[in-house]
């Protein structure tokens, strides 16, 4: 029988701490909407006798990342467990004390942007469908 005590819980909320390896940064686009940045790395943690344990993958994503964290830093993460790896929310570097976060675009601008879309959508609906209707009569 296997020893199930030290497994690892991978889905819901997960908060990690380890040494950053492989650290990597990249901007994507994101259409018309403007670019969003992404830092991942690999975070390497031990089990309670110093065994290395399975590289965990951190993504932290956002319109803008503050702060920076390198190669072998002793870090914490905070986050939620996304198809096996920790989407991070936030870093803190227990080496430099520098705390990471991803900046998110304000609600204020989120909600209004989305209602125009929105509105624009059901307006070219209404006329596609006003317009196959009187095709037809």
């Amino acid at each position: 029988m296997s020893d199930q005590s030290n497994a690892v819980v991978r889905r819901g909320a997960a908060e990690l701490s380890g040494v950053v390896r492989n650290v990597q940064f990249r901007s994507e686009l994101r259409g018309e909407n403007g670019s969003v940045q992404v830092l991942t790395f690999h975070l390497e943690q031990q089990d309670a006798v110093g065994k290395q344990l399975q590289p965990v993958l951190v993504e932290l994503r956002g319109v803008s990342l503050e702060g920076q964290v390198a190669d072998g830093e002793q870090v914490t993460v905070a986050g939620k467990w996304r198809n096996g790896r920790v989407v991070a929310k936030q870093v803190v570097s227990q080496t430099t004390g520098a705390s990471i976060r991803a900046r998110r675009p304000p609600l204020w601008v989120a909600v209004p942007v989305a209602i125009l879309f929105a509105a624009f959508f059901a307006f070219v609906l209404y006329f596609i469908i006003r317009g196959f209707s009187s095709v037809g009569g």
